[in-house]
């Protein structure tokens, strides 16, 4: 007879029934309670659930009438505002299953993704990009033909006659690219009834997301942080207030009682306006949370609770959370990723999957309600991932999350690592291996190493160690365009370093612990210029002391000298406070030097 360990109340959330229902369903529902509470807010444009809701069906006529419906898939490459939201949504009564795309991606990487995923309708605007190939498959929200035909079609909910099948629970709601250790993204297709889980979850456990609640989301569209930010305060009779806070300055009044974020996010907070913070609940993940960099803000706002997050995006979203309520002490270290959500089942196990004892670490594995189906298109990656669970009943799964943890005493979850060389920035999932293998794609490149280094405290940076190819001297202004050109922004490494040889432990390993602290190098070439009037001098030093960087000339590139959107902010909180300026965070991206 096989031993099957027992899963005590402690690895396994609570058991309650699925809801079997689809994302329309959850919001055509709240719409029916309060179809004239406001639902999205975004500049000058407020929409009422009723309102929302008649757009979003007016246009899934539109996308079903071209193509789109169950195990489709629409692409949408739209800038964040209300408009997004209601493509989000009309996508999803369609059918169809709707593919972020973000618009600051490089093209070739754009190409890539539409070209994996094969969309049967691209959704965009005139001002946005277009891609070849998509050529018959493209609906421009904001062309005359199309608006005059959305005009023209009902804003009543579509029946699944209407769609070219019925769409079910187990149809995919939404596909996410995520870094690939194999060298390219992968597509993890989320259903319907994964989804409703987790958003029946956030509604019973975040009253701060229900009626008279405000969402404020700012993060991009292919994160899956937009699930709590948008679709768990629309099933739940919230408001969503879309601002870009990336993009803007502090013009807009924001006024918000839920927000989510990553740790890397608070040094943020702290520098904009207290009407950013909410009132009501923070809520953290994506990487290590530490409890002192908690100290400022929760001193700031003593009456707001704090959750801490843990979830792949293969497990949609979140499976454990630990909160720290108004007046809890936080941990004077590492938060813990705390006790297991509801309908989850968490394993700790040995290389033999063997549970290990409490208190030793061992590899996590998620089984439950919360389990992507796979990754689109790829049957042999699905298969390495999303393992047969021999705790469960015959056919369940589990997904192998690559991420270290261990038991306490009372039952929390401990994060301990990783076991492959996966990191996360800022909250993006980043694998080394795809950023090695882009930089592997240049000629004077023979091998490259990549890996996420803190030098400075809460600054997290990519830092790619290389070797030539050749007797030429790798540029790194070169390679840094090679790489933007073929990854988000957010994977390009902020400095290169090449080595004549990668150092080696006694087992012919690389060493990554012996490779150099990189020199974020000021004043080479045209960024050597001096500085030609005082505010050039005082800009080029408030550069200096965000980057820590010495030396910096008007014509440095801000990205090259190691910055990236959250130090940009802080740039722009310092030309504030120096010259009284509102200066939009946009600008140092557009023109990311003094000059």
């Amino acid at each position: 007879m096989t031993h099957r360990p027992e899963i005590t109340a402690e690895r396994q959330g609570a058991v309650r029934s699925l809801p079997e229902v689809t994302l329309p369903e959850l919001v055509e529902a709240q719409v029916r309670r309060t179809p004239d509470a406001p639902a999205v807010s975004s500049g000058e444009t407020h929409l009422t659930y009723r309102e929302f809701n008649g757009r979003a069906n007016r246009l899934a006529r539109l996308l079903t009438a071209r193509g789109a419906g169950p195990e489709r898939v629409v692409a949408v490459l739209l800038p964040r505002g209300a408009e997004l939201a209601v493509a989000l949504l009309a996508i999803a009564k369609s059918g169809s299953a709707y593919l972020p795309v973000e618009l600051d991606y490089p093209q070739e990487r754009i190409a890539f993704l539409l070209a994996d995923a094969r969309p049967d309708v691209v959704l965009r605007v005139q001002a946005g990009p277009g891609v070849e190939g998509t050529e018959g498959r493209e609906l421009v929200l904001d062309s005359p033909e199309v608006t005059a035909e959305l005009s023209r079609q009902p804003d009543t909910d579509l029946t699944q006659r209407e769609r070219l099948a019925p769409l079910l629970p187990a149809n995919t709601a939404y596909v996410n690219y995520t870094s690939g250790s194999t060298g390219k993204p992968k597509a993890v297709a989320i259903e319907h009834r994964s989804l409703a889980d987790y958003l029946a979850w956030a509604t019973r456990a975040y009253p701060s997301l229900g009626p008279g609640g405000t969402s404020l989301w700012h993060s991009p569209c292919s994160f899956d942080m937009t699930v709590s930010e948008l679709w768990a305060p629309l099933a739940g009779g919230g408001r969503v207030l879309i601002n870009a806070l990336a993009e803007d300055g502090h013009g807009q009044k924001v006024d918000c009682t839920f927000l989510k974020g990553t740790p890397s996010h608070l040094p943020l907070l702290e520098l904009l306006p207290d009407g950013y913070s909410p009132t009501r609940l923070l809520m953290l993940g994506g990487e290590a949370l530490h409890g002192p960099a908690l100290a400022e803000w929760r001193r700031r706002h003593p009456a707001a609770t704090v959750v801490n997050v843990y979830g792949p995006t293969e497990t949609t979203v979140n499976i454990a959370e630990f909160r720290l309520a108004p007046g809890d002490r936080a941990p004077e270290g590492v938060l813990p990723l705390g006790r297991v959500m509801d309908n989850t089942r968490v394993h700790v196990l040995d290389e033999r999957l063997r549970p290990v004892p409490q208190g030793e670490t061992g590899e996590l594995y998620v089984a439950g309600a919360g389990l992507a189906r796979g990754y689109r298109g790829s049957p042999l990656l699905t298969a390495e991932r999303f393992v047969a669970d021999p705790f469960g009943a015959p056919g369940t799964r589990m997904y192998r999350t690559g991420d270290l943890a261990s038991w306490t005493p009372d039952g929390l979850l401990e994060f301990r690592g990783r076991a492959d060389h996966q990191v996360k920035v800022r909250g993006f999932r980043v694998e080394p291996g795809e950023i090695e293998g882009v930089l592997a794609q240049h000629p004077d490149v023979s091998r490259a190493i990549v890996l996420v280094r803190e030098d400075r405290a809460r600054d997290q940076r990519i830092v790619a160690y290389l070797t030539r190819s050749g007797t030429r001297e790798p540029d790194p202004a070169e390679l840094r365009r090679h790489v933007a050109a073929l990854v988000p922004h957010y994977m390009v490494p902020a400095a290169f370093v090449v080595l004549d040889r990668f150092p080696l432990t006694p087992n012919a390993k690389v060493d990554r612990g012996a490779l150099p602290v990189p020199e974020y190098a000021a004043g080479a070439g045209e960024g050597a210029l001096a500085a030609r009037s005082p505010e050039e001098r005082i800009l080029c030093g408030l550069v200096s002391e965000v980057l820590g960087v010495s030396g910096v000339g008007v014509g440095d590139d801000f990205f090259a000298l190691g910055g990236h959107s959250l130090t940009a902010f802080r740039l722009v909180s310092r030309v504030r406070g120096v010259f009284g300026v509102e200066l939009p965070v946009r600008a140092v991206f557009e023109a990311p030097t003094v000059a």
